[in-house]
């Protein structure tokens, strides 16, 4: 499902690659593990993107090993055009970790600040811009909810997620939800969650099920807006010019550490520790 900006950063990324004459990868091999669909190719173009397979919300996962075959071999900008114009949850993943995939080449710090990005030489993050006044929202309940407590005056979440799948109950005399500093919503109430920010910060993923451009709508109000996660891990350009200030994603550093933990490791999470490395994009003028 090919969202506007997804069609823009495709775009703007293939006028990239003609200016600085780059050659796209090609295809190796796709894995699909629990929640994620990876894209392995050549050149260290690799890249990853949430599969929503372990979302109720989203179903049985619909896998057509034979098209993804077809595909082996083939260069990454054809399989990228290919699996978002699918309307296969499963296939538009692909798609998106493709673009990433692609997108390796052009998230160098110097690549980027070449673009007029600011940078960070270390990255900590959106936390730091956080102030204590703020109501921040974020979308999608992630590993960084526990570094964003105690930062601002109230943390909301929106998930599609029971928030048993995220927070502990503790049956004591009394029932309750820790961490207890969260305010937990379900997902249909992004709007009024988002439109009360001063801070957002959504999850890359909304460009996976085609619900960014809703969300960001609800920011008006927002002092700053960031995006973040491993599906945000495309070119910023089009994100930084369509009321997102920043991006705080991950880059490839190690192809082969990354194939490798695909192959051996459940976890995610602990592959992007391990071969990849998070770093935080912002407008030239911030």
């Amino acid at each position: 499902m090919q969202t506007k900006i997804i069609q823009d950063t495709l775009e703007r990324l293939e006028s990239l690659y003609r200016k600085e004459n780059i050659k796209p990868g090609t295809l190796a091999r796709v894995g699909l593990k629990p929640g994620w669909n990876v894209v392995l190719g050549t050149d260290g173009q690799s890249g990853m993107a949430m599969s929503f397979t372990n979302s109720e919300a989203f179903g049985e996962p619909e896998i057509n090993f034979e098209k993804i075959q077809k595909y082996v071999g083939k260069d990454l900008l054809e399989v990228t055009h290919e699996f978002l114009a699918s309307r296969s949850w499963q296939e538009t993943a692909i798609g998106i970790a493709s673009l990433n995939a692609l997108s390796q080449p052009l998230l160098t710090p110097e690549k980027l600040r070449g673009r007029g990005f600011r940078v960070p030489e270390e990255s900590s993050g959106y936390n730091s811009l956080i102030e204590p006044d703020d109501i921040t929202a974020v979308v999608g309940y992630g590993g960084g909810i526990s570094r964003l407590i105690g930062t601002c005056r109230e943390l909301h979440v929106t998930d599609m997620r029971p928030r048993t799948s995220f927070q502990t109950i503790l049956v004591g005399n009394e029932i309750e939800y820790a961490p207890k500093e969260v305010f937990v919503h379900p997902e249909k109430e992004n709007k009024e969650v988002l439109e009360r920010a001063t801070v957002a910060i959504i999850t890359g993923s909304s460009l996976v099920n085609g619900t960014f451009s809703e969300l960001i709508s609800y920011t008006k109000n927002a002092r700053l807006v960031i995006v973040y996660g491993a599906s945000a891990g495309m070119i910023p350009d089009v994100l930084l010019e369509q009321g997102v200030d920043g991006v705080n994603s991950f880059r490839v550093t190690d192809a082969s550490a990354f194939e490798k933990g695909v192959m051996k490791e459940m976890n995610m999470e602990s592959v992007i520790h391990s071969s990849q490395k998070s770093q935080s994009i912002y407008k030239g003028n911030r």
